[in-house]
């Protein structure tokens, strides 16, 4: 793996904030893709619990602190992520399947309109991505402000591609069409 200055200041940065708090764990580097590292925290239980906080809020702000340390020292740095005992894969698989629900909701007409709970920026992109590939007919769109901001499912009807092939599908033939 090649990681530059920034990614090796976060992980100690991590390590050092996880020594401060009196804390036993280990920070693993994982390369998501070229361009982005997760730094998994590998710790207790009860530890994790007070790291990841209420819906990750702590998680979040543990990983904007140690953002903000790395560009204190005025070096450039890749994306990087912070999760502790895969709490972030939990969380999608959660979200997902809340999305899912709520697509199905607005599918069968149970309601004209969806709105989820309100999300992080991260949480809300891995929202609108699964609904974009896996219900194509739904438009989504962010609503609110600040700790507020929300996502609205709606039905935006058939896409222009499926659209034309059930038009195709359903026009009659010319040798069905009436005679006059």
């Amino acid at each position: 793996m090649n990681f530059n200055h920034s990614q090796d200041n976060a992980k100690s940065y991590l390590e050092k904030v996880l020594a401060i708090l009196d804390m036993e764990a280990a920070v693993l580097e994982e390369e998501i893709d070229e361009s982005t590292i997760c730094y998994r925290i590998e710790c207790k239980a009860e530890d994790a619990r007070l790291l990841i906080g209420r819906n990750g809020q702590t998680l979040e702000a543990l990983q904007f602190i140690v953002r903000q340390m790395v560009r204190s020292n005025g070096v450039s740095q890749n994306a990087f992520l912070v999760d502790i005992l895969d709490y972030r894969t939990r969380r999608k698989h959660s979200l997902e399947e809340q999305a899912k629900r709520a697509a199905v909701a607005v599918l069968n007409g149970d309601s004209d309109s969806f709105a989820l709970p309100p999300m992080t920026a991260y949480e809300r992109r891995v929202v609108h991505q699964f609904l974009h590939d896996e219900f194509p007919d739904l438009s989504t769109g962010s609503v609110g402000e600040g700790p507020d901001r929300h996502i609205v499912i709606s039905f935006s009807g058939i896409s222009g591609s499926r659209k034309q092939e059930e038009a195709a599908m359903t026009e009659p033939s010319e040798a069905e069409e009436p005679q006059s």
